[in-house]
């Protein structure tokens, strides 16, 4: 549980740097150019995409993983994010039932 909110708040914020990079191409050059997952991937691990596809049959890197790979990073990693968030969201802690004078 912990371990999904961690991953979870850590995708958000990799999303929020994705978005803020975009955001600043943006004032800089007056067009909004939302960077790929792909590219944002080769910032950080400039052989990932290549590993990645290495190990994952054609049948599975072609239609899914190129078609996430172009999506725009912000919101892969922000969507993904969220939903490890809802997934592994604290449970309110339950009321116990009383019983007898203090029902």
């Amino acid at each position: 549980m912990l371990l999904g909110r961690i991953l979870g708040w850590l995708l958000l914020a990799l999303a929020m740097l994705a978005l803020g990079g975009d955001g600043l191409r943006w004032l800089e050059s007056g067009r909004l150019m939302l960077i790929s997952l792909r590219d944002f991937w080769m910032h950080f691990h400039p052989e990932g995409p290549a590993l990645l596809q290495s190990l994952l049959p054609p049948v599975v890197w072609d239609p899914a993983m190129v078609a996430i790979l172009a999506a725009p990073a912000g919101l892969v990693l922000g969507g993904l994010g969220l939903v490890l968030l809802i997934l592994f969201r604290r449970q309110p802690p339950k009321r116990r039932q009383r019983f007898g004078a203090l029902a």
